[in-house]
């Protein structure tokens, strides 16, 4: 996608929002990490408080907050959508998540 879109000779003078093929929970992207690399993965969630006190350690408070923020509302749904951008730009569909793990397994192990 991102070498369409640097090379095209037009240029896209948009934002796009890039998708696979599927939403997925957070809970579904550990299992698809469990099923394909034989290794238990799992989702904890922490309460956007913890959350943002973990990411204060690293970044500004009030950033730390946003994101907090942001993951709330994505684990709420804020974000469960599907686009056709990466098949609108390059013309092919996007890769699913399982297959892209399934490709790249030995580097995420």
């Amino acid at each position: 996608m991102a070498a369409h879109a640097l090379t095209d000779p037009v240029p896209h003078n948009t934002d796009w929002v890039l998708t696979g093929p599927a939403a997925l929970s957070y809970d579904a992207v550990a299992a698809i990490l469990t099923e394909v690399s034989g290794r238990p993965v799992r989702h904890r969630a922490v309460s956007e408080a913890e959350l943002g006190t973990r990411l204060a350690r690293h970044l500004p408070a009030d950033f730390a907050a946003i994101l907090a923020d942001l993951d709330r509302r994505i684990a709420e749904g804020a974000e469960d959508r599907v686009t056709d951008a990466v098949t609108r730009v390059t013309g092919r569909p996007p890769r699913s998540f399982a297959a892209y793990v399934r490709d790249n397994v030995q580097s995420l192990t």
